[in-house]
């Protein structure tokens, strides 16, 4: 699922610290973070690949484009016992997202593509293409199914070398919208998978073509490839969760196209943040336009914009996205007030960053003591009007897809039909992880349209909380179901 719906944590036995010359834009650029401010790092990194045995781990931080933090932590391949370092590649799942946006809005600067055209105009195979715009496609917010979801993708699909965007589309071409395009928001790899196939019908060059020579050359991504290197050199492999020796077979380049295929070095995130948010690939109004999460009739909430989520970590902006493959757990978070970039890339599917996020931004810009009292507060006070019946359903909801055993039955059909054994194995993996919840806190609801209200929830555990969302259709159906990390 190249980007999860669940959050899992972390950890093993820390690896030295790796200097990075090639990582660094200075030469030489010595590791700037004490020992005191590495150290929260560090005992987060443990924690986090311990809870799933993950085996591989990569760390860095930038300021103002100058790499202050580079380590590698485990092996890379635990077979032949090869260590992560620095410069290690890892495949980056649903960051990948972010190099297609940012395709299409270079494509729209151009004049070749409108944003609020309809789908089919650029693709007129897109299944109900013409009831959704572009900007639909960009902001998650069409309704289209998703194909990774698809039962039987992983065993019949996900390695495969020659499958092609028009049969991967073909996969979902029959399912109906989920809901009425750009009113609800809802993730799917098939809108980034469209968008792909936009960018190659507009610009007349493949995929991976057109962001080698438009975003990677101009910028000095020198090792974001489409697929991993052809020469494999310093690749981390992946891992199964839990177990973290048994090494996986990746999804292929073919079939995760657009929403999912990129490769890179935690160098290549950190120059792409510095100069997508320095302005220059994009001018800064088509940055702020794709980093703003929109507006949904009704009120209802989203905090995905274009490639990008939007969040705060103590009160601080948060701009970022995570990808999750078979094999690997990755995040490429960007604060702009500070000019901190923040790459974590881990090779085991459960592996949870987000605590280690955390722990590096706090790192360089540490939070007040208020702050610390309002996360307190925050994560054990509960919002008014919960409905104790609904929280009662939620928390049972929330043990069955811990334990791995789900009662479909009272699932709408759109839920019954994305549910395969691969996602709920993977998911439990994560919220086993995390272990026994500590508290389950209601934090608001929303309606949405055609009936349904979503429940958010707060889950603390010990080894990690988060946020998950519990959503019922007006015969009370369960409609969707949402587990992402609390940053």
């Amino acid at each position: 699922m190249i980007r999860r719906h669940f959050i899992a944590s972390s950890a093993a036995a820390l690896a030295g610290a790796v200097a990075a010359p090639e990582a660094a834009f200075a030469e030489d650029a010595p590791l700037q973070l004490s020992a005191a401010q590495r150290s929260p790092i560090e005992e987060a990194v443990a924690k986090a690949m311990a809870a799933t045995e993950t085996r591989g781990v990569s760390v860095t931080v930038a300021r103002g484009g100058t790499i202050v933090y580079a380590n590698g932590f485990g092996q890379r391949d635990v077979g032949a016992k090869l260590p992560v370092d620095a410069d290690t590649v890892f495949p980056i799942g649903s960051i990948t997202k972010q190099f297609t946006a940012a395709s299409i809005m270079l494509l729209a600067r151009d004049g070749k593509v409108t944003l609020d055209a309809p789908a089919a105009r650029y693709v007129p195979r897109a299944p109900h293409g013409n009831d959704y715009t572009v900007r639909n496609l960009l902001q998650q917010t069409t309704g289209l199914a998703n194909f990774t979801a698809v039962p039987g993708f992983l065993q019949k699909f996900a390695t495969s070398t020659t499958i092609t965007p028009a049969e991967l589309l073909a996969l979902i071409a029959n399912a109906p919208l989920g809901f009425a395009p750009g009113t609800r928001y809802e993730y799917s790899n098939t809108n980034y998978l469209v968008l792909g196939m936009i960018v190659e019908a507009v610009s007349g060059i493949p995929y991976a073509r057109f962001v080698h020579e438009r975003i990677a050359v101009p910028l000095g991504l020198t090792h974001l490839t489409f697929g991993p290197p052809p020469d494999d050199a310093d690749v981390a492999r992946g891992y199964e969760a839990q177990t973290g020796t048994a090494a996986v077979t990746p999804w292929t380049a073919q079939a995760t196209f657009s929403a999912g295929a990129l490769y890179a070095t935690p160098a290549d995130l950190v120059r792409w943040d510095e100069a997508f948010f320095g302005g220059r690939l994009l001018d800064a109004s088509t940055v702020r336009a794709m980093t703003t999460p929109p507006q949904l009739p009704g009120g209802a909430k989203t905090v995905y914009a274009m490639g990008w989520l939007h969040e705060q970590i103590d009160g601080h902006t948060m701009i970022w996205h995570n990808g999750g493959v078979i094999g690997a757990n990755t995040r490429n978070a960007y604060f702009p007030d500070q000019h901190i970039a923040i790459v974590v890339f881990g090779n085991s599917v459960g592996f949870d960053e987000t605590a280690i996020v955390r722990a590096a931004f706090r790192a360089v810009v540490p939070p007040s003591e208020a702050q610390l009292a309002q996360e307190r507060q925050s994560e054990t006070t509960p919002a008014a009007g919960e409905d104790a019946a609904i929280t009662t359903a939620a928390r049972a909801e929330y043990e069955r897809w811990r334990a791995g055993q789900l009662d479909t039955t009272n699932y709408d059909k759109a839920m019954r039909a994305a549910m395969n054994d691969a996602t709920v194995r993977q998911v439990s993996a994560g919220l086993a992880a995390l272990g026994a919840p500590t508290t389950f806190v209601f934090r608001g609801k929303q309606t949405l349209a055609g009936g349904v209200t979503a429940y958010v929830y707060r889950v603390n555990a010990p080894n990690g909380a988060v946020r998950f969302v519990y959503s019922t259709d007006a015969d009370g159906k369960v409609g969707g179901i949402f587990f992402t990390p609390v940053p």
